[in-house]
């Protein structure tokens, strides 16, 4: 060993001269100089950023993911009191930064930064189609069409545009009173009957199609829907983790997504082929005729934009599934509430009877002049929460919120329930009371009342939902007196959480009212 070492340093010897030896040690000294200098110059330059949000630790590799139970909305929730308002957490290798600041979910989706849609393997089923999960500019040009038919149709206004959809409504109105006065005021469950008038009014406004009892294709068409939402729970996680693909209950679920949209997909296209082979651009139908209508027109003009036959059936799907659920459990909340709250009950009953009474059928033109009955519309959007995580957004660069450091591509959830359900924002958020969205008679809707969610992704659909739920409800209460029947409990207000929160099967008997 000491003949190598030797041997090491004479040849060494050969290449280094006298004046190298000199330089090594300034060498030694210009390094060392360096990196203190570059240790100082980034604490300086970085001691004024701000930090990252707070959170939970998770396990290695899976995060928070395995922690999340199905109602992740009260485990999000308990997290935020122990964070804060604005935390993160690591859902696999994704941040995710859940908001419950109603003052920061209004700043955040303001702004065009937190518009993006986070890139997941659900979403990349639907291809980049439709407008729930699309993004960037098929996304800004199909919102603005949107917004621009519901106008057309009336559902974003109650002016004289909103006259053929009014009728389409109080014609559903009108089917689902023949169905309970059909029950003779015996105990019926409630869900299928309001599914069915809800479904033929988007229906009939999406695509001219109404369904009746019977019709098999409706029976299948709604078993899809349904069927696609809870499994759309059970396959979440591979949002976060591809890899979870693998187990046989997510490979399962996510395979039986895939078949129920190539269904529903088929579905839809085969309505739209009916629709383009007997187009009257002169007499527009519905909302597939109108997206004809300007596909046509970009055509003509050699426009290059997104109005492409998969695009439509994607929509159409959309338009259709969440309209259909979120005012099927909107409605079903409101009958348990109803049935829950008798006293409730009697007040609304008495505003109907003093602005309608029993000699016509209640308007829209009435909704003004019964603040009782929108205040307990929104106080049922609260108290529900059937949406109760928002949309899910995504930076589209760094960015900060809430003081906090926010990297590009987070995703960012706003905890809606946790805000509804906030005693510092609401007294007793726990019970049911209409009347405190009334003030001194007059319907009044806190900054902090967000159902529908803010910004530039807000639920498109929150008007015509309005509309439907005033005609339905009013329209019910006016003919009958609903209650539990006597052998069974009240319903209670545990949900089954799959996209959405939904009551629990429960009967209830409609009394004619004397």
């Amino acid at each position: 060993m000491p003949r190598t070492t030797a041997m090491f340093a004479s040849n060494f010897s050969r290449y280094v001269n006298s004046s190298t030896w000199v330089l090594l040690p300034m060498l030694a000294v210009f390094v060392t100089v360096f990196l203190i200098t570059r240790y100082i110059v980034q604490r300086y330059a970085t001691r004024n950023l701000p930090k990252e949000p707070p959170g939970p630790w998770g396990l290695p590799v899976f995060g928070y993911l395995m922690f999340l139970k199905r109602s992740s909305h009260l485990k999000l929730t308990k997290l935020g009191k122990k964070f804060g308002s604005v935390y993160q957490i690591f859902l696999g290798s994704k941040r995710v930064v859940v908001v419950s600041d109603p003052k920061l979910v209004r700043k955040a989706f303001k702004q065009s930064i937190f518009s993006g849609r986070p890139d997941t393997s659900l979403t990349r089923l639907m291809e980049g189609y439709g407008i729930i999960n699309s993004g960037g500019k098929l996304w800004l040009e199909q919102r603005a069409f949107l917004h621009s038919v519901l106008r057309e149709f009336g559902a974003r206004n109650m002016g004289p545009n909103s006259s053929s959809l009014e009728m389409n409504i109080q014609n559903q109105v009108a089917e689902l009173l023949a169905s309970l006065y059909a029950t003779k005021e015996s105990k019926v469950y409630i869900r299928p009957v309001i599914a069915r008038a809800v479904s033929n009014v988007v229906g009939t406004m999406l695509m001219s199609v109404t369904f009746n009892e019977s019709d098999q294709g409706f029976k299948r068409l709604l078993y899809l829907i349904e069927d696609g939402f809870k499994h759309l729970t059970v396959a979440a996680p591979v949002n976060f983790m591809p890899s979870l693909r693998h187990l046989p209950i997510v490979r399962s679920a996510y395979k039986k997504i895939q078949s129920n949209k190539k269904e529903t997909d088929a579905y839809f296209a085969h309505v739209a082929r009916r629709h383009k082979e007997t187009l009257d651009p002169e007499n527009i139908r519905d909302f597939v005729d109108s997206f004809f209508v300007k596909q046509a027109e970009a055509r003509r003009q050699n426009k290059d934009t997104f109005f492409s036959d998969q695009q439509l059936h994607q929509v159409m799907g959309d338009v259709f599934s969440a309209g259909l659920e979120t005012v099927t459990s909107t409605l079903e909340w409101s009958v348990v509430f109803l049935v829950r709250h008798k006293a409730v009950q009697r007040r609304f009953q008495q505003e109907i009877d003093e602005v309608i009474g029993s000699e016509r059928r209640p308007e829209l033109s009435d909704m003004p002049h019964m603040p009782y009955a929108e205040a307990f519309y929104l106080e049922v959007l609260r108290r529900a929460n059937v949406i109760p995580l928002g949309n899910s957004h995504a930076t589209l660069q760094d960015t900060q919120l809430g003081g906090y450091f926010i990297p590009e591509g987070t995703h960012i959830l706003p905890n809606l329930w946790a805000i509804h359900m906030d005693p510092n924002l609401w007294d007793s958020p726990e019970d049911f009371r209409p009347e405190r969205f009334l003030v001194d008679g007059a319907v009044v809707k806190p900054q902090h009342f967000m159902p529908f969610s803010v910004g530039r992704r807000m639920c498109v659909g929150d008007v015509l939902t309005k509309m439907e739920v005033f005609l339905f409800l009013t329209g019910i209460l006016q003919h009958f007196d609903l209650e539990v029947p006597c052998d069974e409990d009240l319903p209670n207000l545990d949900a089954e959480n799959h996209v959405s929160l939904s009551a629990k099967p429960f009967n209830v008997c409609a009394f004619q009212r004397e």
